[in-house]
């Protein structure tokens, strides 16, 4: 995950000096346990989901030069991507979001204006000060939003390197799940956010 979507963001953001991306690879051949995304059995691994987010058309996304900043000042650059044109016509924001260890706020930034745009579009940078980056796991979500609407959602994890486990010890919240007319509704009722919920439907 961490090898190849930052790779994929950052291509994306260099055009017109990178024009397009790919990846390695899609599928594991038997039974080796690899880069690839989806395992040998055809599931995806967690990687599916974060190049998903990577290519999506309309995207936010933060580029990082490192993933071990612990305690040291940062300025990481915010970029926007809309190679469909979603954004034509609306207004629309984006923030980024810092998150400590103990899923406690740390920092937000917003990034407003309306209109399409016409190539990758550099919002400005994201400044976190030595002791904003003293915590293991650091999270950092980015998000769109046209017209008041979430339209875009991503979020990374550094700073994990220095604190054996420490993704698997992040607090825990409580969802709920509600499921009608055939849509599925996950809830975060708890008072922290939710990092990395999925929703499973076995045999599909």
């Amino acid at each position: 995950v961490v090898g190849v979507r930052h790779t994929l963001e950052r291509a994306r953001t260099r055009w017109p000096h990178c024009t397009g991306a790919l990846y390695y690879k899609m599928n594991d051949n038997y039974p080796a346990a690899s880069w690839a995304c989806a395992d040998w059995y055809g599931a995806p691994k967690i990687g599916h989901y974060f190049f998903q987010d990577a290519f999506a058309p309309l995207h936010a996304c933060v580029i990082f030069s490192s993933v071990n900043n612990n305690g040291k000042a940062v300025s990481w650059p915010v970029f926007l991507l809309d190679d469909a044109d979603a954004l034509k016509g609306a207004k629309w924001e984006v923030v980024v979001r810092a998150y400590d260890a103990k899923l406690q706020l740390v920092k937000t930034e917003s990034y407003r204006d309306k209109g399409s745009i016409t190539a990758p579009r550099k919002l400005g940078e994201f400044e976190l000060a030595a002791q904003q980056t003293d915590t293991a796991p650091l999270l950092v979500v980015a998000e769109v939003k046209i017209n008041g609407t979430l339209a875009d959602r991503t979020f990374y994890f550094v700073n994990y390197e220095a604190v054996k486990g420490s993704l698997f010890r992040l607090p825990r919240t409580t969802l709920s799940l509600q499921v009608k007319d055939g849509q599925a509704v996950v809830t975060n009722k708890g008072s922290v956010p939710a990092v990395g919920a999925a929703v499973l439907r076995p045999g599909h």
